[in-house]
C-alpha cells in the first residue's frame, strides 16, 4: 500500500525535519502538558487519579516508539492537552453539583462489533428513533462547555468539534470515503473516553509499543468508570430520560466492564465476513495512524488487527458461553441481512429487546435510507494484497468466529 500526504502536509512536516526533528519544534512532556491544562482551566483536580499512570507511559512511548512528523506531534500534543482539559471540566462539573453521580443510567443500546460490519449505518438508523439518545460530536468533543476565559478567541463547542473531527479528511482525503467524520453527528462514545488515556481510542492512532504492552497486561479497569461519568453528565436532570445508545468495535473486548457499569445493558453484536471486514478496517487504521507518524508498516497494522479481532472475538463467545454476558441482553445482527431488510431486521431487534418499534421510525429508516447518497465522499479502495494478507489467510483465523456464527461468506 502506498502511502501518500498531501502537499501542504509534507511541506509542514518538512519544518520539523529542516530544524532536526520534530521534537525540537513541538514537545510532549507528561509535567508541561499536565502544568499547562492546570494554568489554562485554573482547575486542578483531575478526579479518579487511575488517569495519570497510563497518561505518563503513553506519553513515554509516543516518544520512544512511534516517529510522530511534525503535524502528528501538533495534534498529538492538542489532543493531550484537550483530553486533560476536559477531564478537568467533567470533575468540576460533578464537584459542583453530586446529584450528577447519581443519575440512573437506564438499560442502554449498544452496538459492538468489529469495525465495518454495519456498525455505522446501523448506529444511524437507530439513531433515528426519538425514543434513542446518541452522544454528538459537538458534546464529546467537549462534554462540558468551556469557559470562554480558558478558550483563545470567540472559538465555539461546535469549532472544537469541527477541527476535532473533520480534520481528519483534510490531512487523508480516503479517510473520508471509509468514514465519515462530522462535527454534528451521532458519534462514537469512544471518541470521550480519550480522558482516560488507557482505551482504544489511543490504541487506534499510535503504535505505542510500550504502552501497548502495559495495557494488554494489566488491564486497566477505569474507563468504564469513566464513560458512566460522561453519560450521567450529558443526561441532565430530566425525569424521563431517553434510552442512551452507544457505538464503538472498540467496546467489544470490553463488554465484561461495560456491564460492570450497566447491569440491564443491551447488546447488538453486528457480524460479517472477515474477507470483507479485515482488509477494510487494517486500510483506515493504516490511513489513521500515517495521519500523524513516518514509517506506518500497513503489513503489522494488518497483523495486529487479526491477531486482536481473533482474540476479542474468542472472547466474546466464551463470556456468551460462560454467562458472562446474560443470552438474554445480546443479539446478533448480520451484515447481510441488514442490508437486505434494515426495517425487518430492526424490528426483531427491538422485538427481543422487548422495546417499542413504532411506525413512525420505520419510516423514517426508509427515507433516509432512499436519501442517503452513496459513494458521495468516493470510495473506500483496498486490496487484502497490500497488506500482505491472503483471503485464504483471513479464511483460516477467523473460520472459528464464521462457523461459530453462521455468517453468510461474500465472494
Amino acid at each position: 500500500m502506498q502511502i501518500t500526504q498531501q502537499d501542504w502536509v509534507r511541506r509542514l512536516n518538512y519544518l520539523g525535519a529542516a530544524v532536526g526533528g520534530a521534537a525540537r519544534l513541538v514537545r510532549l512532556d507528561a509535567d508541561e502538558l499536565i502544568a499547562e491544562a492546570h494554568a489554562g482551566t485554573g482547575l486542578d483536580d483531575f478526579g479518579d487519579a487511575g488517569w495519570e499512570e497510563p497518561f505518563r507511559r503513553l506519553l513515554a512511548s509516543l516518544e520512544k516508539d512511534v516517529a510522530l512528523h511534525t503535524l502528528g506531534r501538533l495534534i498529538t500534543r492538542a489532543d493531550l492537552l484537550r483530553a486533560l482539559r476536559n477531564r478537568l471540566f467533567v470533575t468540576a462539573a460533578h464537584r459542583a453539583d453530586p446529584s450528577i453521580a447519581t443519575r440512573r443510567i437506564e438499560a442502554p443500546l449498544l452496538i459492538a462489533g468489529q469495525g465495518r460490519t454495519g456498525t455505522s449505518i446501523l448506529f444511524e438508523l437507530l439513531a433515528l428513533d426519538t425514543q434513542n439518545r446518541a452522544p454528538l460530536a459537538w458534546e464529546a468533543a467537549s462534554p462540558v462547555a468551556p469557559p470562554a476565559a480558558s478558550l483563545g478567541g470567540a472559538i465555539t463547542r461546535g469549532q472544537i468539534a469541527e477541527t476535532v473531527n473533520e480534520f481528519w479528511a483534510d490531512i487523508q482525503p480516503a479517510i473520508k470515503a471509509a468514514h465519515e467524520h462530522r462535527w454534528d453527528l451521532p458519534v462514537e462514545c469512544i471518541r470521550f473516553l480519550d480522558s482516560d488515556f488507557s482505551t482504544d481510542w489511543w490504541a487506534m492512532l499510535y503504535g505505542a509499543w510500550d504502552w501497548l504492552r502495559w495495557r494488554a497486561g494489566t488491564r486497566p479497569q477505569s474507563a468504564y468508570r469513566w464513560h458512566r461519568t460522561i453519560l450521567q453528565l450529558l443526561q441532565g436532570d430530566g425525569v424521563h430520560a431517553r434510552r442512551w445508545l452507544l457505538k464503538s468495535p472498540a467496546h467489544l473486548g470490553a463488554l465484561d466492564q461495560l456491564l460492570a457499569q450497566y447491569p440491564d445493558l443491551r447488546i447488538v453484536h453486528t457480524h460479517r465476513d472477515p474477507v470483507k471486514s479485515v482488509p477494510s478496517t487494517v486500510s483506515l487504521s493504516t490511513l489513521m495512524r500515517a495521519s500523524r507518524a513516518d514509517g506506518v508498516d500497513p503489513a503489522l497494522v494488518a497483523q495486529l488487527v487479526v491477531g486482536g479481532y481473533s482474540a476479542t472475538l474468542r472472547k466474546v463467545i466464551d463470556e456468551r458461553a460462560n454467562g458472562t454476558i446474560p443470552p438474554a441482553q445480546i443479539v446478533d445482527v448480520h451484515f447481510q441481512s441488514l442490508m437486505k431488510n434494515p426495517v425487518a431486521t430492526i424490528e426483531r431487534v427491538y422485538e427481543r429487546f422487548g422495546l417499542e418499534f413504532r411506525p413512525d421510525f420505520a419510516d423514517a429508516i426508509r427515507d433516509y435510507l432512499e436519501r442517503k447518497p452513496r459513494g458521495h465522499f468516493g470510495a473506500h479502495s483496498y486490496r487484502a494484497a497490500d497488506y500482505g494478507l491472503s483471503e485464504a489467510g483471513i479464511r483460516d483465523a477467523f473460520r472459528f468466529y464464521t462457523d461459530h456464527y453462521e455468517i453468510a461468506l461474500e465472494h
